[in-house]
């Protein structure tokens, strides 16, 4: 890793702000539940984590500590594709295509999350899949908040694209392995409703994202 760059452009102030945001939020959540959040961070105790906070409290997503989860997950997103301008990869690069870009995925996670809670509900499959739901869910912040610091670094040293590609290939390396291990545990677990789980995964977990893809992502590039 480089030295550190000092960023004293005026167009750039609103990228330090979204950093700042982002740190407020985070801060926000230790605050809600400290115990929480100390056991959110610790990668290797994720099966402790959901266990001790696997009740209908925790598992309404629209909580405080679930919102603020939500905004840093969503940040982190986009602050990634902004990274990607860097290296010659152009998705996000100025304010209003990252406020346009936020708002984008915030509509349609929204939007897929109300879908995924009215199908399950029809199909008698919520209550088997909400603690799967909020395992996912759990993942997916874990991993936000370590890509937030691993953007920032990328973002305020004069780091190689080598070394940005790699360090961002281990950490999507690791989070489709532990998506996988939750699926997997479903699948052991509830064998007899294989193609219910199938169904869920193609239907409301891998096209909704393809589609954003097709959509948002792809005429940027």
């Amino acid at each position: 890793m480089g030295e550190w760059i000092y960023r004293n452009s005026i167009d750039q102030d609103w990228i330090s702000l979204i950093f700042f945001l982002n740190l407020l939020w985070v801060v926000g959540m230790a605050n809600l539940d400290p115990t929480r959040m100390r056991r959110l961070l610790k990668f290797y105790a994720i099966d402790i984590y959901v266990s001790k906070h696997n009740n209908e409290k925790n598992l309404n997503f629209l909580s405080p500590f679930n919102l603020l989860s939500l905004l840093v997950l969503l940040n982190a997103v986009c602050l990634f594709f902004l990274s990607l301008s860097k290296f010659d990869l152009t998705v996000i690069e100025f304010a209003f295509e990252y406020y346009y870009f936020f708002l984008t995925c915030l509509i349609f996670v929204g939007l897929r999350y109300a879908f995924i809670w009215f199908t399950m509900k029809q199909m008698g499959l919520l209550r088997t899949l909400k603690p799967l739901l909020f395992k996912s869910f759990s993942h997916h912040i874990q991993f936000a908040v370590f890509l937030l610091l691993f953007l920032f670094l990328s973002y305020y040293t004069s780091i190689s694209k080598l070394l940005f590609l790699t360090g961002f290939i281990l950490i999507a390396g690791l989070w489709f392995i532990y998506q996988f291990r939750i699926l997997f545990s479903l699948f052991r677990a509830r064998p007899q409703d294989v193609l219910y789980i199938i169904l869920y995964l193609c239907s409301l977990k891998l096209i909704p994202w393809y589609w954003f893809y097709i959509f948002t992502i792809e005429p940027r590039l």
